[in-house]
């Protein structure tokens, strides 16, 4: 009796670190896959903010705010862009494996 208890002990202080261990890998997956996206993102919304300047007479500081959100999901139902990148689908597919119980 005494090591069920003591398995039951071991399995409540192993089970978090297993959670928070995943956690750690997908905040890594997430943040590579973000900075993938920003290396595409960048150019594009660099011809974004020149063209704003350029078509509307604005400042730089006024169009980078107006598309300091470009490529990201909108309200308006505009899609996030870029989350096909290789480092994006590795960071989808390990949060859908976590998520399926075994």
């Amino acid at each position: 009796m005494k090591n069920i208890g003591l398995c039951g002990s071991l399995l409540l202080i192993l089970l978090p670190m297993t959670v928070l261990a995943a956690d750690d890998e997908q905040s890594q997956l997430d943040a590579v896959c973000e900075a993938a996206r920003e290396v595409q993102l960048a150019p594009l919304r660099q011809a974004q903010i020149a063209e704003c300047q350029t078509l509307w007479d604005k400042s730089e500081a006024e169009c980078q705010h107006f598309y300091r959100d470009f490529g990201d999901r909108t309200a308006a139902g505009r899609l996030a862009m870029f989350y096909d990148l290789p480092e994006c689908e590795k960071a989808f597919e390990f949060r859908t494996r976590q998520r399926r119980p075994d």
